[in-house]
């Protein structure tokens, strides 16, 4: 997980948590569960990559990079 997202989740868990104080309780779990989408999201695409990439001291830049389509481990 990217440590940045912390910045836009935790006021999203702040308002959640005063909307929940307000009153306004189903209003503070739409905010958590897009909190929580947020995160899914980040940690998805700061997953591993499912190939080794070469090192720029190899000298070696001639390798071909994975087709485009599905990532699959």
């Amino acid at each position: 997980m990217d440590p940045f997202i912390l910045f836009t989740v935790l006021p999203l868990l702040l308002i959640a948590g005063v909307l929940a104080w307000g009153g306004l309780a189903w209003v503070g779990v739409v905010v958590l569960v897009f909190a929580a989408l947020l995160v899914l999201v980040d940690s998805w695409t700061n997953r591993p990559l499912p190939f080794d990439v070469p090192d720029e001291d190899d000298g070696d830049y001639d390798y071909e990079p994975p087709s485009a389509g599905r990532r699959g481990y």
